[in-house]
């Protein structure tokens, strides 16, 4: 601790330099952050999906429907208790920029197994009496000033669903109950679109409530050979399965953006690294005199080291200051099965760390070399 007015010193020698390494590595702690909150949000919904519901899919693709008369099939499958069904309806709100996702479902089996759509009694009975009514999330509410009795029209964003807008009246706003379910989506009547629909009768996916999780893929199994060789092949998977299908329809996230962040990462290792090099050739004569006047190399090696270390810590905390003040779940609002983003805790210590870790690498080599520099040495390149 008596050494720290030697650290800031140093660290003060060239104040432009500093700043420079300071936000560079804010920069890259930042984006570290910010990336692993987005990767948080994708695979929060994949882990907090239900291991008693089962999604059937047609086999070719999620954007081919399937005809309602499936619902018996699966139904009758020996271990399915319950059973729902939905639509991506895909409509657009005023202008096609203020995205949001929209379900067309079967309210009352809908609501009764997705339990994570926490309504009060009296909005799910409004929401149920009415054809034309919808539920909110309070997150997309939020976002779009969205109060109960509004209406909202929707123009048609899939040629199937017709040519005339869709009135909606808000029944209800509803709160996200787990990661399963996210509150920046729309949910209506599943009747309201298909009478309107140019080919009725059709289902985008079902999701059946099994009695035991341990026999998942059985039941599974027995879905998809009722309806196979049929013009309406199914693919049944879990609900953990349904959700990281529809996640890597992005593409490997995990391996775009964890590349993109050890790329941030070891750039500006390098960047700090060369910039306390720098530090050192300059300071020759400070590190001569010092060790003329008896400082070891123990002392000179920490001396250069906690300056590095210092710079990148207040990098850090700046960094994951920015990314908590910025990615947070009212900025950062994706829908449609996943949930919001947010910078928690743990990204926050990781960050942290990570600027730790940079602090101390880059100061590693610079700091050897300070500390091995012999007097003599230091003293000719002086003369």
């Amino acid at each position: 601790m008596k050494f720290i007015g030697l650290v800031l010193k140093g660290a003060r020698r060239s104040k432009r330099r500093t700043l420079l390494t300071v936000m560079s590595v804010a920069i890259a702690v930042f984006l570290f952050a910010s990336l692993r909150a987005v990767l948080d949000g994708f695979n929060a919904a994949t882990e907090a999906s239900s291991s008693t519901r089962i999604v059937t899919l047609r086999s070719t693709s999620l954007f081919f429907s399937m005809p309602t008369s499936h619902a018996e099939g699966i139904k009758s499958t020996p271990g399915v208790q319950d059973l729902t069904w939905a639509n991506w309806f895909g409509g657009v709100y005023k202008d096609p920029q203020y995205f949001f996702a929209q379900f067309a479902i079967e309210p009352d089996s809908y609501l009764r197994m997705y339990p994570e759509i926490e309504l009060t009694p009296e909005d799910r009975k409004a929401f149920l009496d009415d054809r034309t009514g919808c539920i909110v999330g309070d997150g997309l509410a939020k976002r779009y000033g969205f109060k109960v009795g509004d209406k909202i029209t929707l123009q048609v964003g899939i040629p199937i669903y017709g040519t005339r807008d869709f009135d909606f009246n808000v029944r209800g706003l509803y709160k996200s109950g787990g990661a399963a379910v996210d509150n920046q989506s729309m949910f209506f009547h599943w009747k309201y679109a298909d009478e309107r629909s140019i080919q009725p009768g059709q289902v985008g996916w079902f999701v059946a409530q099994i009695s035991n999780p341990d026999q998942a893929t059985q039941v599974a199994t027995a879905i998809d050979e009722k309806f196979a060789n049929s013009p309406n092949e199914t693919k049944t998977d879990t609900e953990k399965q349904f959700q990281a299908t529809f996640v890597s329809m992005f593409g490997n996230l995990n391996l775009l953006l964890g590349s993109i962040a050890l790329a941030v990462v070891i750039t500006t290792l390098f960047v700090a690294g060369n910039t306390m090099a720098m530090s050192v050739r300059e300071r020759t004569t400070e590190i001569a005199v010092m060790r003329t006047l008896g400082f070891p190399s123990s002392t000179i090696f920490l001396l250069v080291a906690g300056e590095g270390l210092m710079m990148a810590i207040v990098g850090g905390i700046i960094g994951v200051s920015l990314a908590r003040l910025i990615v947070t779940p009212d900025l950062m609002q994706a829908g449609a099965f996943i949930p919001v983003f947010g910078v928690n805790n743990a990204n926050a210590v990781m960050a942290l760390l990570l600027s730790a870790g940079i602090g101390i690498f880059a100061g590693l080599i610079p700091a050897t070399m300070a500390s091995r520099l012999k007097i003599v040495d230091a003293l000719r390149r002086v003369a």
